[in-house]
């Protein structure tokens, strides 16, 4: 048992979750199994970490704020591309695209924040994240571990 390798496995999942299993089966010798607990504990301590960051970040009581100057609410332009990221995401299936998609194609903390961001008041976000996390660790790791064997 080399713990050294574990812990590479679950730090490259925070980096980039996308290509942490193709990375580890590259360069490992560590079996589908271990690559796969690795990779989906590295992602879901990354992603919970991030989240309740993000929720502290975003959603704290500031009443402090207010009174600044230079916070006040001054009004913006709309443009088309700000309307395209406000259709997207107040759609049903913008919802369910931003939390599968982020995570994957952004590293984990930027896309839980985007998430956070734009969903953290849903009661649903936390499972629906969690669960596409475990469910593309398993298809990655399942996928690669074929490809290269």
């Amino acid at each position: 048992m080399n713990w050294g390798l574990y812990v590479y496995v679950f730090f490259l999942a925070h980096i980039k979750f996308l290509f942490a299993a193709s990375i580890a089966e590259a360069t490992t010798n560590l079996s589908f199994l271990e690559i796969l607990i690795s990779s989906t504990s590295g992602a879901l301590f990354c992603f919970n970490v991030s989240f309740f960051a993000g929720k502290f970040i975003f959603f704290k009581n500031n009443t402090h704020s207010k009174s600044w100057g230079f916070f006040k609410n001054n009004k913006k332009s709309i443009k088309k591309r700000n309307r395209i990221i406000i259709g997207l995401k107040n759609s049903k299936l913008g919802y369910i695209s931003i939390c599968f998609l982020a995570p994957l194609f952004l590293t984990i903390p930027i896309g839980t924040f985007i998430v956070v961001k734009f969903y953290g008041n849903r009661k649903l976000t936390y499972w629906i994240v969690s669960f596409f996390l475990i469910f593309l660790s398993c298809f990655l790791s399942f996928l690669n571990h074929f490809i290269f064997h």
